[in-house]
């Protein structure tokens, strides 16, 4: 089994529509995928150091998984995601021959 590191770099590198305008999403998921691959280990040091008078950890983090699928859902690299930007890809084409045929309507209108 690989890691969430490894497979958000594989996702990453097979989302061609991704531009540098992702770039910080992209590293903000990156460094959540980093997180949640360590969790555990933070975990046990933590509780290994509670006895030290150290302040502990939760022993389950109930946001970073979360936070993770919406950052993929935002950049297209989940079902969902590459739905609603195909949805919105289809949307803006619809607009754009809408439109086309609204100009060619009116340039035929006066052209008569």
């Amino acid at each position: 089994m690989s890691s969430l590191i490894e497979a958000t770099e594989k996702s990453i590198g097979a989302a061609g529509h991704l531009t540098d305008m992702d770039a910080g999403a992209v590293e903000a998921l990156r460094a959540l995928a980093r997180k949640i691959d360590a969790w555990d280990q933070i975990v046990e040091w933590a509780f290994e150091d509670a006895g030290e008078g150290r302040p502990s950890v939760p022993q389950n983090d109930n946001v970073s998984l979360s936070a993770y699928l919406k950052y993929c859902d935002q950049l297209g690299l989940s079902p969902a995601g590459r739905r609603a930007l195909q949805l919105k890809a289809e949307g803006a084409s619809a607009k754009a021959a809408k439109l086309t045929a609204l100009r060619g309507g009116q340039a035929g209108a006066r052209g008569a």
